[in-house]
């Protein structure tokens, strides 16, 4: 008895022991915002080395879009966000009156943005061959001369103007300015999706001399790296800006902190009031970090290493001491190989980038035709979907589904899906979701079914391709959409591509499958009574396994109906889009709607290509 209360009193004292342990370590965590972009994640860095030599703190970081980081500062979820762009975030000021936010100060207020071009595009490049291929090109307003430059590769009869991020508070501004400067009549505003979509476009037409314009800011790895042109505007005023009629003001981006950082670490709270760089400051370490590929922790030692005097400006003479100490030190040189893999990387990532970049100016003839009759397809199967009168649409969905379920209520059903779709008022997205499903789903169809069939009459051909496959289906579909982004520039096209890589696979696992599953002795029968390998297949093998190769059918289709929100991402619009805007600006209402939409399109899909394989199967 006296051994199983002393046993008690053991567990309890180290239960005790370890929650105020954890309790100490949590109030010495510093929980950081990542937004996404590169100066942010070099700004965390040398705030975190900072924090570990001088203040011994420890950190970890949450990651996602500027609206959800905000809330989740607001929120407490997050103690720091070291670059909060203020006239970004429509609810600053309202989230400052709340009395949870501190504002410890500017970070930098010298950056820039607006509408850009490649200076080449103004006074061209000797040395690449490039002639000026629009001298005159000054102001935004100038733009309207020159559609036919910066045409649209889904639209010909109009030029393309790349906007802001959607969801950035700057997207509306910029699309207002296309507005009021009659930009809208011969030019269409493309949302690219993302940073790295939009910075990929900038990359891809730079490195082959193509003329492009759209919105940049500064500081960025792109600005860094690449020699473009702010187009001028008109000066700043409030108002105007609002209205799109101005130039942008440089944002004060601000290192804004939730109130609890006072109370976890005054110090730190303290030497985050002093911080300061500039615009300039840190484009150089985004240029250091594209040149080297350097990580984030290795750029802020660098950084510091190389700028002492901002030491002595943001510390205390005794902290700063300790960060210069461990700085000279090199503690990360004396890791523990025992425990820590030595640091004996090799540089995978530059030769591969540099081939693609290589592909991308050498064979861009190529890939612009790919481009071209690629989005011909897709605009076509849009234009065929949109003549098609909306109550057609939807009788004949009904009627499908009658026909194909034997039930009336499920086409009635489907029928009002639509309806509602239509109601909801995205009946034209609808139609340009459906024209990239449709076209991804053609596309992998046309390929997949032919090597599903080679796989399954050929051992080596299933040794050869089942690595592939494997690879195309565990793969992060981001990873495939850098080089076809990079290749055929932000839009539809590689949207399709993407989707296609991603959704072919069911088609040829399961037609394989099917294939081989049918009964030898049926297959053993057709040869025996004279018919060849080629007739056994296509008229015995086939049909059999129709039931196996409709279910792969539906699940390409599945499968690519689940790329639309990704492929957004890379410009492709439609509701995906509406959803990625919704999250970018918190959105729940937009997002949700959006969001049933491309559900009662995947249960749509999905019970009419199920009732088909089924009705096959009978």
């Amino acid at each position: 008895m006296l051994f199983r209360f002393l046993c008690s009193l053991l567990l309890l004292f180290t239960t005790c022991c370890t929650s105020l342990a954890q309790a100490q370590e949590d109030k010495n965590t510093i929980i950081l915002s990542d937004a996404g972009w590169d100066s942010v994640k070099f700004h965390n860095a040398v705030a975190e080395y900072i924090g570990r030599t001088a203040f011994n703190l420890n950190f970890t970081t949450i990651s996602g879009s500027t609206p959800i980081v905000q809330a989740a500062l607001v929120r407490g979820d997050i103690d720091v966000n070291m670059e909060t762009w203020t006239d970004n975030i429509p609810s600053f000021e309202a989230d400052m009156k709340t009395g949870r936010l501190i504002n410890l100060g500017i970070n930098f207020d010298d950056d820039k943005q607006g509408f850009y071009v490649p200076r080449y595009v103004i006074e061209g490049d000797k040395a690449r061959g490039i002639a000026p291929l629009a001298p005159d090109l000054k102001t935004v307003r100038d733009l309207a001369k020159y559609p036919q430059l910066f045409r649209d590769d889904e639209n010909k009869n109009k030029g393309r103007i790349y906007g802001a991020i959607p969801g950035w508070a700057i997207d509306e501004i910029m699309y207002k300015k296309y507005i009021a400067y009659g930009l809208n009549r011969d030019f269409v505003y493309f949302r690219s999706g993302s940073e790295a979509a939009l910075f990929t476009a900038f990359m891809a037409a730079y490195t082959k001399g193509e003329p492009i314009v759209g919105y940049c800011y500064e500081p960025t790895w792109i600005s860094g790296k690449l020699d473009m042109v702010l187009l001028e505007d008109a000066p700043y005023s409030p108002e105007a800006f609002n209205a799109g009629l101005t130039e942008a003001r440089g944002v004060p981006v601000c290192v804004v902190a939730n109130v609890q950082l006072l109370e976890k670490s005054p110090g730190f709270a303290a030497f985050l009031k002093k911080y300061r760089t500039s615009s300039a400051l840190t484009a150089e370490a985004l240029a250091y970090i594209a040149d080297t590929k350097a990580d984030y922790p290795a750029t802020a030692k660098w950084f510091l290493q190389n700028h002492p005097e901002l030491l002595m400006e943001w510390l205390p003479a005794d902290k700063a001491d300790l960060v210069q100490k461990s700085l000279r030190s090199g503690e990360e040189a004396q890791t523990n190989w025992f425990f820590h893999f030595p640091d004996w990387r090799l540089d995978f990532t530059g030769p591969i980038d540099n081939f693609v970049k290589e592909v991308n100016a050498k064979y861009a003839t190529f890939f612009n035709n790919i481009k071209g009759f690629l989005s011909w397809c897709i605009s076509s199967i849009e234009t065929l979907l949109n003549l098609i009168p909306w109550w057609l649409t939807i009788l004949a969905t009904t009627l499908a589904g009658k026909k194909l379920t034997k039930k009336w209520s499920n086409g009635i059903m489907y029928g009002l899906g639509l309806f509602l779709i239509g109601i909801f008022g995205y009946w034209n997205m609808m139609n340009e979701t459906l024209a990239v499903v449709i076209a991804a789903v053609f596309i992998s169809l046309m390929l997949g079914l032919p090597i599903g069939v080679l796989v399954s009459t050929s051992k080596l051909a299933n040794r050869l391709l089942r690595p592939f496959l494997d690879a195309m289906q565990t793969m992060p579909t981001f990873v495939y959409m850098i080089p076809a982004v990079m290749l055929l520039g932000p839009g539809k096209v590689p949207a399709v591509l993407a989707t296609v890589v991603y959704a072919v696979v069911p088609v040829i696992r399961l037609t394989s499958h099917g294939i081989q599953q049918v009964d030898e002795e049926i297959v053993e029968a057709s040869l025996a009574y004279g018919a060849s390998r080629w007739q056994t297949l296509f008229k015995v093998q086939i049909p059999q396994a129709m039931p196996t190769i409709m279910t792969g059918v539906n699940q390409t289709m599945m499968m690519a109906v689940a790329m639309v929100v990704t492929c957004a991402m890379i410009g492709a619009n439609g509701l995906g889009m509406e959803v990625l805007i919704a999250i970018n600006r918190t959105e729940s209402g937009r997002g949700l709607i959006a969001g049933i939409s491309i559900v009662i399109i995947a249960i749509i899909i999905d019970r009419l290509t199920q009732s088909l394989a089924h009705k096959k199967e009978g």
